[in-house]
């Protein structure tokens, strides 16, 4: 008598194996499902030969070795921004008050900008984050870094963390920057997708 085994279970005893294989996702995962985007992250950025700041972090471009970062290069409106500033210089660099940081949105074809006489846009400010001016100096010395935390979940309801919003300023998707100006203007540049 010849042995036959059923194809039910034929296709069962594969789909066992294929699955202790590693070759099945995890039960519940639709085939078709598309996967949400992830931001990009800082393995992508360029950080400088001689950078000290924080590790993870995207720096900018220096000014006179201070640089400005983001902890990644692309957010969603709700994350949390990490942003700061670092000194990678030998001297102690002096701020007054210290100058508040700004963050502005890009503005293509704003008001302020004529056909005849136009860029493509103009930075906006939609908030600030910082003391108001004091007269105040303080130092950020070699090595040391400033960190800010801006939740931009309760930009519209209230106050970021950290991060007042100037008027009645709302967070849309585009290009942004922070900055802090102290006779040196100290920017890095994100986006919010």
């Amino acid at each position: 008598m010849k042995s036959r085994i059923s194809p039910y279970i034929a296709a069962i005893a594969l789909i066992t194996v294929l699955a202790t294989a590693g070759c099945l996702g995890p039960a519940g995962t639709a085939v078709n499902a598309t996967p949400e985007p992830t931001p990009e992250s800082c393995e992508t950025c360029t950080v400088p030969e001689g950078f000290c700041g924080p590790p993870g972090v995207c720096p900018g471009e220096p000014v006179n070795d201070v640089y400005a970062f983001t902890d990644r290069n692309t957010y969603r409106i709700g994350d949390v921004v990490e942003f700061g500033i670092v000194n990678c210089g030998d001297e102690p660099v002096e701020f007054s008050n210290p100058s508040p940081w700004r963050v502005d949105r890009w503005g293509a074809n704003t008001s302020g900008c004529t056909p005849e006489n136009c860029t493509g846009g103009m930075w906006e400010t939609i908030g600030r984050s910082g003391r108001a001016h004091t007269g105040d100096i303080v130092y950020l010395y070699p090595g040391d870094n400033w960190t800010v935390q801006w939740d931009t979940a309760s930009w519209d309801a209230a106050l970021g963390k950290n991060v007042e919003p100037v008027g009645n300023s709302t967070l849309t998707p585009g290009t942004y920057r922070i900055w802090i100006w102290n006779g040196i203007n100290i920017s890095r540049e994100f986006e919010f997708v």
